[in-house]
């Protein structure tokens, strides 16, 4: 970078600083008019004593009061402000004496005066300090909450795809190893949807519809290896198709309901979806069945083993809609049932 660019960023950044001093130059030049030269220098010399107080106050004093020293700052500013108002009246002494220009003409600024403008200029800059700092230190922590934000987003998008592609790996290799004539459908179908997970997964929110047909994908690919399929249901009552919503946001539960309802393999296992949208509002429900060996994941409070788990389910609710949903797991007899509620009509009490 030039010495002209870096001159130019200089004035940009410090150009409401250059435009209130010259503001308060030009108020001692009018206000305390002698002369030309002498309200010119006498002006100068005012301004630049207080740039001085600024400075000094903004670099070294402050410090005081960021450490927690606060009597000591205190004192430290007592003991300076009386110090650069008795330089002031120094300065015009020594004009007065070495300059006949200056003799008898230098304005009288009563010690009062002199002491309430140092007053207000390091009070002012003292303030100005710690809003700036305290500007910087919200920077940095919105900074750090949206990183985190993207992070946690992308590490918990990570964590469904090796889960639900050790699933679809196994089935496609049942299929191909029996030979079963529905392997090219499979080998398809597994493409549908490593493209949902892989591509059109990758941003915030996505479209209700191809969420639920990767839903519909899937339970599809889990009923080629049952023999009874009226065991497993998915109820639709969607008004607006093109409703967003975080991608793979709903499909966790439904793999968790294959999953522990051991529906594939239990002729008496069961598992049911229900989705409702209308306007802002969606409610998404998964009930299974609980074989007696998988009751511990009925705990919300313990992690889930799976890498979907519905710990992360809720960690994402949380990260997109704050208190503007909820998340119920509830476990009565043999039935497991998650829900999920966005929007105001199902939160009459916020989360």
């Amino acid at each position: 970078m030039n010495k002209e660019s870096t001159f130019l960023n200089f004035l940009k950044t410090k150009s409401r600083v250059i435009a209130a001093w010259l503001s308060i130059f030009l108020f001692f030049f009018l206000t305390f008019w002698s002369g030309w030269l002498v309200s010119l220098l006498h002006s100068l010399m005012l301004t630049a004593c207080m740039i001085f107080a600024s400075e000094i106050e903004s670099r070294y004093i402050i410090r005081l009061l960021q450490n927690k020293k606060e009597y000591l700052f205190y004192l430290v500013n007592f003991v300076f402000v009386i110090f650069i108002t008795f330089l002031t009246i120094y300065l015009e002494t020594v004009f007065s004496i070495y300059s006949k220009e200056f003799n008898d003409k230098i304005p009288l600024v009563p010690f009062l005066v002199r002491l309430a403008l140092y007053i207000a200029t390091v009070t002012i800059t003292a303030i100005s300090v710690l809003q700036q700092k305290e500007k910087e230190t919200q920077r940095v922590k919105n900074e750090l909450e949206k990183e985190k934000l993207n992070i946690e987003l992308r590490f918990l998008k990570s964590q469904m795809t090796p889960h639900f592609l050790f699933n679809a790996l196994n089935n496609i290799y049942s299929l191909v190893y029996t030979k079963d004539e529905r392997a090219p459908q499979s080998v398809l179908k597994l493409s549908d949807m490593m493209r949902y997970v892989m591509v059109d997964s990758q941003v915030d929110k996505i479209s209700l519809e191809k969420e639920v047909k990767y839903i519909d994908t899937y339970i599809d690919f889990q009923l080629m290896g049952m023999e009874n399929k009226s065991n497993v249901k998915f109820e639709k009552d969607v008004k607006n198709f093109d409703y967003k919503i975080p991608p793979m946001i709903l499909q966790p539960l439904v793999e968790n309901s294959f999953k522990h309802s051991r529906v594939v393999n239990d002729p008496n296992g069961f598992v049911n979806f229900y989705l409702f949208q209308d306007n802002n509002d969606l409610l998404f429900i998964a009930r299974n069945s609980i074989k007696g060996t998988s009751l511990s994941v009925i705990d919300p409070d313990k992690k889930q083993q799976s890498g979907i788990g519905l710990e992360n389910v809720k960690k994402r609710l949380k990260l997109y809609y704050d208190k503007n949903y909820s998340f119920d797991v509830k476990h009565e007899d043999n039935c497991y049932e998650t829900t999920i509620k966005i929007g105001d009509r199902f939160n009459e009490k916020k989360v």
